[in-house]
């Protein structure tokens, strides 16, 4: 099972992941190469980013192989940011709609896929403000701007909601009851986890 904690910076995804264990977690890791830069192309800047996630997910399977389920700090699949950043005006929609193909192919190819349970909390900002002030070894590099994806990001996941429904749940449970649900129960698995029709149907519920 892929278990996914989402929410924006500080809301408390390593925090809680690492309580479940950290022989489960999979953490966001240092990108390889050289970022493409905000004048790269769409296309470039989002195959480039769409290898990344393929390499998280990857760390997420073998996790999942190795010890029955892996806890992923954010979603492999993190096509959302590209979108909610274009939401909230930082950027145009180009190069989420760059993305989109190739996202469809790797699902195809079962290079990356979704969650097969999602975790989705919603911060309040003084409190998210605390707990960024309260952590000094984490910068968290444009913070601000990520408290004003946060509606975005929630619109997302309630689409995801909308189309796989069961999956997707709103809020963070105590960590040791579901350490020790994990833990007692036989892995399950989506059998949607490389549904394309599953990003497709998404991608109609979003507004805008």
């Amino acid at each position: 099972m892929i278990v996914v904690l989402e929410g924006i910076s500080a809301a408390g995804k390593s925090t809680f992941a690492s309580r479940i264990g950290k022989r489960h977690w999979v953490p966001e890791f240092e990108c390889l190469g050289e970022e493409p830069g905000p004048n790269a192309p769409a296309s470039v800047r989002a195959e480039y980013w769409l290898e990344h996630n393929v390499r998280r997910f990857s760390a997420a399977l073998r996790v999942e192989a190795d010890f029955g389920f892996a806890i992923c700090d954010t979603e492999p699949l993190k096509c959302h940011f590209d979108w909610c950043c274009a939401r909230a005006g930082f950027t145009s929609m180009d190069v989420f709609k760059a993305a989109v193909p190739m996202i469809r192919d790797a699902i195809s190819g079962k290079r990356i896929g979704f969650g097969d349970r999602y975790y989705v909390k919603q911060i309040a900002p003084e409190i998210a403000r605390t707990q960024k002030e309260g952590d000094p070894t984490r910068t968290r590099r444009n913070f601000e701007m990520h408290l004003a994806l946060q509606p975005h990001l929630i619109h997302w996941f309630k689409a995801l909601s909308s189309v796989a429904p069961g999956r997707v749940e709103f809020g963070f449970p105590h960590h040791e009851t579901l350490r020790l649900e994990l833990e007692s129960k036989a892995p399950e698995k989506d059998p949607r986890r490389f549904d394309v029709s599953v990003f497709d149907a998404l991608l109609t519920r979003l507004p805008g």
